[in-house]
């Protein structure tokens, strides 16, 4: 009788499409009811085992939250239950990876019960699916339609590597000036978006099986049309060689389209990724050789990424490429000039306790002063600057002007910025040492600022010098992090004493899976004793939204734009207003030589003389 009764029940429950479950939570068991092969195509061994297992199953994006939901509805109903008080139902809304691999909408409502004859908390729900829940369907211009049929004979071997990419560049080239002279195709570049999360996640093996997957995924779109190569890293290779121009931005929103509608399979089940893809357009009449043609791709898939992922950018030529070398030496020269004329300054941002929302420190920022008094920002020649080799010098001026800043206001804290260019000279190093080792006092109140790629290109060495640099006093922050390719489990091998969380998390805080990111990486950092910023606050809704998530530290407009003036000093103080000067003459009218805070390694001074 029982065996029919569960029978019925069960098939009552598949046909409204509905499926009902017991959590045993202090012995994290699951105990299901109904078909699970039909309500999602997995077995019932593959989702009853306990809580992670289930949590595997979910989309990614909705996984930080329904946890959260579910461990705060626990928290209260608990309370309520020990005071003997009514418990009120728990409900949410997520979307679960089906066997398939499509997304399906699913309410669950549960709530929690004692069992009085183990005592234990039993939380008892059904999870419901939407009746309308159909797979998501791409839609296909002409162009990718053609695309997609050529791919049913895909799926060979992907080679990999960047020299076998520029071979294959050269053979087209060669091989498109024998064919025609009107011989067109173009070059994707597809890269995984915050593969650095994955590797961290789901660990170093499935991270490699997830560019595996995903190079297989690419071969299927591609098929006889192109050629797959994995580049570097999670970055791949299409090379198309031979399709218009114009069908390019259509390709790569397809595969957009692709990996965002149908996870990728491994072995533990399905995986949700977005990539980003940048696009160049060849032709034979151009003179560009292959490496240009893969830097220009490769440019491209950066400008999709800077967008926040899930995006395609095609290299435009006539914004970049004609007028880029131009734009180089004027930049080069505007700079050479500043630093001849005493217009190279520093500009001063404050960076605000997320406690007591009082200055904690300052970053020290480079701004450059036109013949005409107007102050340029940053991003209109530092990465000129860096792109000629002269990043060192910036670095070098910024670092003497802040240390004297220091050293005149025994009470300010300074942050300075370091190119990984300068990161890997030891003449830097060195000078450094030598202006700080009898100075503790200035020591303690210097942040040096790295970024990610300094890390990913030498950890070792990277830890060495920031093993240095505390040794001295100074604190180390790490710059932007989350945008690039740093591990999470890097960060306690590196011994940071600070992270500053990636503006373009900050920026539109109000949207869930951006404020979920913004708390798992505060939640991450605080695990191995790390201090966090906040960078690109613009609003007080944005600065209260961190505050409230416990980040330590907050930078943005929203406490103010940087400054080339003494920000920590009244508006009518004297000394608010910098001269104009180079970190030489300020040294000499303060007493100082160059020599007494750099020595013999000054690079500045050298370059300047």
């Amino acid at each position: 009788m029982d065996h029919l009764l569960l029978e019925h029940l069960k098939g009552a429950l598949a046909k409204s499409n509905v499926i009902a479950y017991v959590w045993d939570i202090g012995g994290d068991e699951l105990h299901w009811l109904g078909d699970m092969e039909s309500f999602a195509g997995h077995s019932g061994e593959q989702i009853r085992q306990n809580s992670n297992q289930f949590n595997l199953l979910l989309n990614p994006h909705d996984t930080p939250q329904r946890i959260s939901d579910v461990q705060n509805y626990i928290d209260t109903a608990r309370g309520k239950l020990d005071a003997g008080e009514s418990v009120d139902e728990f409900s949410s809304k997520f979307k679960i990876r089906s066997g398939s691999g499509i997304n399906i909408d699913v309410t669950e409502t549960a709530s929690l019960k004692h069992d009085d004859a183990s005592g234990r908390l039993l939380l008892c729900g059904r999870l419901e699916k939407s009746v309308s829940q159909a797979a998501p369907e791409v839609v296909m211009p002409k162009e990718e339609a053609n695309i997609a049929r050529m791919a049913a004979g895909g799926g060979g071997h992907i080679h990999s590597g960047r020299r076998v990419m520029l071979s294959k560049l050269s053979d087209w080239q060669d091989q498109a000036r024998r064919d025609s002279a009107h011989r067109t195709g173009y070059l994707l570049t597809v890269g995984i978006d915050r593969m650095a999360m994955f590797n961290e996640v789901v660990g170093a093996s499935k991270a490699d099986e997830i560019l595996e997957r995903t190079g297989e995924r690419l071969e299927q779109i591609a098929g006889r049309a192109a050629e797959v190569i994995r580049v570097d890293g999670d970055v791949f290779g299409v090379l198309f060689a031979e399709g218009a121009h114009n069908e390019m931005a259509a390709v790569g929103q397809y595969i957009l389209n692709n990996f965002s509608n149908m996870p990728l399979m491994i072995e533990r089940g399905p995986v949700g990724i977005s990539v980003s893809v940048g696009g160049i357009a060849l032709s034979v009449r151009s003179s560009k050789d292959p490496a240009s043609y893969l830097a220009m791709a490769e440019r491209a898939l950066q400008l999709a990424k800077d967008k926040g992922g899930n995006s395609f950018e095609s290299y435009d030529e006539s914004n970049s490429l004609m007028g880029e070398s131009r734009l180089l030496l004027k930049s080069a020269e505007t700079f050479m000039d500043a630093m001849k004329d005493n217009r190279l300054k520093l500009a001063f941002q404050p960076i605000m306790s997320g406690i007591n929302q009082e200055v904690s420190f300052h970053e020290s920022l480079i701004r450059l002063e036109d013949e005409k008094g107007r102050v340029l920002p940053a991003a209109e020649f530092i990465p000129a600057i860096e792109r000629m080799g002269l990043s060192r010098l910036v670095d070098q001026f910024a670092l003497q002007e802040a240390i004297q800043e220091l050293m005149m206001f025994p009470e300010l804290c300074l942050s300075v910025n370091v190119s990984n260019l300068t990161l890997a000279n030891q003449d830097w190093l060195r000078s450094l040492v030598y202006a700080l080792r009898d100075r503790p006092s200035v020591a303690k109140r210097l942040i040096i600022e790295i970024t990610e790629s300094a890390v990913v290109h030498d950890i070792k060495k990277t830890m060495r010098i920031i093993s240095t640099l505390q040794d001295l006093g100074c604190q180390v922050a790490l710059d932007d992090f989350g945008a690039g390719y740093t591990a999470f489990s890097q960060l306690k091998n590196l011994n940071i004493d600070i992270v500053k969380i990636d503006k373009s998390f900050v920026r539109n805080i109000a949207d869930d899976h951006n404020h979920l990111f913004v708390k798992t990486l505060r939640t991450l950092a605080e695990g191995v004793n790390v201090k966090t910023v906040g960078e690109g606050a613009e609003t007080l809704a944005e600065a209260q939204i961190l505050i409230d998530d416990g980040i330590d530290y907050i930078q943005g407009y929203v406490y103010g734009f940087p400054r080339t003036e003494r920000v920590w000093l009244p508006e009518n103080h004297m000394h608010r207003k910098i001269m104009s000067s180079t970190a030489q003459s300020t040294l000499r009218d303060s007493g100082l030589t160059s020599s007494d805070m750099f020595g013999d390694h000054d690079v500045f001074r050298t370059k300047m003389n």
